[in-house]
């Protein structure tokens, strides 16, 4: 029975270890999105696909003329729209997990991007504090038991 017990809490805590350190590791890492020239036109609408782990910030710059939309792909929600006549330097928030298009329904506009980082969102931050005080009440029955 303790081994049994033993293997289950070993097991348990090196899943979230993984879990952590997958976070941990794609928290610090920094990424660029771009150059690309998007447009719209009579024939379709091209768009810049992001996807995220988690939710992100990113520091984009547009150059040139339209209006840019960066669509929730999942709610089919906007999230920023925007017109642009010239430059346009702003942050765009992604806050959830998921697939984004950045697109431009009219004009042409030249965007360029960077993040620093993707970080976990609350719901999986929660999880995550939940596993860990469930294990640290385990180890502490286990521990007592002994």
């Amino acid at each position: 029975m303790r081994r049994t017990l033993f293997v289950l809490i070993l097991a348990f805590t090196l899943s979230l270890l993984g879990v952590w350190g997958a976070y941990l590791t794609v928290e610090g890492s920094q990424g660029f999105i771009g150059p690309a020239v998007i447009s719209g036109s009579k024939d379709g609408i091209t768009y810049v696909a992001v996807h995220s782990s988690g939710w992100m910030v990113i520091n984009a710059s547009f150059n040139g003329r339209g209006t840019v939309v960066v669509l929730d792909q999942l709610s089919n929600e906007a999230l920023f729209a925007s017109n642009v006549s010239g430059h346009l330097n702003v942050p765009i928030v992604l806050p959830r997990e998921g697939s984004y298009a950045i697109y431009i329904p009219n004009g042409s506009l030249t965007l360029s991007g960077h993040y620093n980082g993707i970080h976990p969102t609350s719901r999986v931050q929660k999880v995550l504090y939940a596993s860990i005080a469930v294990l640290s009440f385990a180890l502490a029955l286990w521990r007592w038991w002994r």
